[in-house]
């Protein structure tokens, strides 16, 4: 080739004058570097979006255990809460609810535990219960959401200050009273609800069986679903009413379905009947121990802790509640098994391992009863 015709060349392939194309091999070399690249990214991608979710699942079990354990902290630390009433003798007390006895109305107690025995083919009747329970708790019929087989329960009572007054009708001879109209009081109060009337030397309990409200003051009548419906006291417009709370803390859930994650309920009475609310998704496990003074010497110490309701000699000497949640993530978020065991507040045998790839952890936490003393 003559010097001329290279020049030639050299003038052709220069920009603006032809597009010369790839090699095979230098194609080949590109596509695998960026095949390389995008690999790595969507591992990179893989990995950070695991991270991210092993992340939020930690978080939300973290916020539904702190959570689970301050709805049960407030009601445990109040279980038996009366206000002055509390060293009122029984000559002093008249529950007119009827009929008295009937626990699912008014406890003084404050506080009972049970544990749901039965494993399989349960039926939620009497004899699956550690100690008894009658089926008012935990009806059989449609909808009724019902305990995992072998959870714990705990039923508290106590009283709800209304921060009203009495402005009527106090008398004895009266079949109903009347209360200043509050904001806490309005929408609080319906037929049904046990009530507390008391001036801190006596005290009345009875079921309202109906309420109306006019001209800045509450009318409740209390005659129906009470053994008498007059009074046994004679109050002035000092007095103050509070209302009877029951609360039933278990573990089931939605639907009764294995496939629903299970949760923290509370179900609370409301007029006749007990409603189920869902509190907390994720609570696999509530474990509870009750803390007994058996002491002959009465020091105010709990010296023994019962895993069993029913070895609890006497409910108003139980001065602490050990509790012992374990929760879950509500979707698989590990790529191994769950090989762990878990302790929950030493009362019990450890739970697990699961072998699953579901992320728990372990709440415990010791309560104080504040209102059973010795």
């Amino acid at each position: 080739m003559t010097r001329a015709a290279g020049n030639k060349m050299l003038r052709e392939t220069r920009p603006g004058s032809f597009i010369t194309g790839l090699t095979l091999v230098e194609l080949m070399v590109a596509i695998t570097i960026g095949l390389i690249i995008l690999a790595a990214v969507a591992r990179l991608f893989v990995t950070s979006r695991s991270t991210y979710t092993i992340e939020e699942g930690l978080a939300r079990v973290q916020e539904s255990g702190r959570f689970a354990m301050e709805f049960l902290s407030q009601d445990i630390r109040m279980a038996g809460y009366a206000g002055c009433n509390a060293n009122l003798s029984g000559s002093q007390v008249n529950n007119m609810v009827d009929p008295p006895e009937d626990k699912t109305r008014f406890n003084p107690d404050g506080i009972t535990g049970y544990k749901y025995v039965c494993t399989s083919s349960c039926t939620g009747a009497l004899t699956e219960w550690d100690p008894d329970l009658t089926t008012e708790y935990f009806p059989t019929g449609s909808g009724e959401i019902q305990p995992i087989a072998g959870s714990d329960v705990i039923i508290i009572e106590r009283a709800d200050t209304l921060s009203t007054h009495l402005t009527g009708n106090s008398a004895p001879s009266n079949a109903n009273v009347q209360i200043i109209n509050t904001t806490a009081v309005a929408g609080n109060i319906s037929a049904g609800d046990v009530l507390m009337v008391s001036d801190c030397k006596n005290a009345d309990i009875f079921k309202a069986s109906g309420v109306s409200s006019g001209s800045g003051k509450i009318t409740i009548a209390h005659a129906a679903g009470n053994t008498d419906n007059k009074f046994a006291h004679d109050y002035g417009n000092d007095a103050e009413l509070m209302k009877l709370v029951t609360r039933v803390y278990f573990i089931g859930r939605r639907g009764n379905s294995a496939s629903n994650p299970p949760a923290l309920y509370r179900k609370e009475l409301s007029g006749s009947l007990f409603v189920a609310q869902e509190l907390v998704e994720g609570i696999e496990i509530m474990k509870l121990g009750y803390g007994e003074d058996t002491d002959t010497t009465k020091d105010g110490v709990p010296n023994i802790y019962r895993t069993s309701p029913s070895s609890v000699a006497n409910w108003r000497q139980v001065l602490t509640v050990r509790v012992g949640l374990l929760v879950r993530t509500s979707t698989t978020v590990d790529q191994e098994n769950d090989t762990r065991t878990y302790d929950l507040a030493g009362i019990t045998a450890a739970a697990g391992p699961y072998n699953d790839k579901y992320r728990r952890r372990a709440f415990n936490s010791t309560i104080q009863v504040r209102n059973h003393f010795q």
